[in-house]
């Protein structure tokens, strides 16, 4: 399974979720992005094998960005990092309809659990093909 990773900006928690990434999925199998721009082109196209979501979002403006390209994140699995815990950034934050959501200013281990526990079937899988 492949990892889509969003991120807009080269920051501290943007490498620390990176390298969480990293431990469970090799880098061949990550697709890193640092705008919207080049995500929503990514959105558009085919995607043939199961893929997993992680979006860090630190802007609330961000955001209102990503929700505009929610139908192509509908149904998909998806793990969002939001900047804040207001209660309004969180409402728009479901309305993606994540898997999971946690915090910027976390340290990550929630999402390497999540994130360990979707990608299970496919390690397993792999596991197997050997």
């Amino acid at each position: 399974m492949n990892v889509i990773f969003y991120a807009n900006q080269n920051s501290a928690q943007r490498e620390r979720l990176q390298r969480v990434i990293e431990t469970l999925v090799p880098r061949e199998r990550i697709e890193s992005y640092l705008t919207i721009e080049y995500l929503e082109k990514r959105l558009h196209q085919p995607i043939s094998e199961p893929m997993v979501f992680v979006l860090q979002v630190s802007l609330r403006q961000e955001l209102l960005q990503l929700l505009q390209l929610r139908d192509c994140l509908i149904d998909r699995k998806l793990i969002l990092i939001l900047p804040d815990e207001d209660r309004e950034t969180i409402s728009r934050g479901h309305a993606l309809r994540p898997r999971f959501i946690t915090y910027i200013e976390s340290d990550f281990i929630d999402v390497s659990v999540v994130l360990g526990k979707m990608l299970t079937p496919t390690l397993q899988r792999d596991c197997e093909a050997d």
